[in-house]
């Protein structure tokens, strides 16, 4: 099974499952949103390694709706 890029490597959170929890019936709008859908930032580094990423991949969906 392939879901993608591992963003958060604490949690094996997966780009695909980022996307899927800003594109969902009730989408993320913020990082909160993300973890709690996720649990990406939610590992041993608490989000110090991943944030950023799962942070650029939310200004990447937001530029393409726009």
């Amino acid at each position: 099974m392939d879901g993608g890029e591992i963003v958060c490597h604490c949690e094996w959170v997966t780009r695909d499952e980022i996307e899927g929890a800003l594109e969902g019936p009730l989408p993320a709008e913020d990082l909160g949103g993300i973890k709690r859908r996720t649990r990406a930032m939610m590992g041993r580094c608490q989000g110090f390694n991943c944030s950023a990423h799962v942070e650029a991949i939310m200004r990447e969906r937001q530029r393409g709706t726009a």
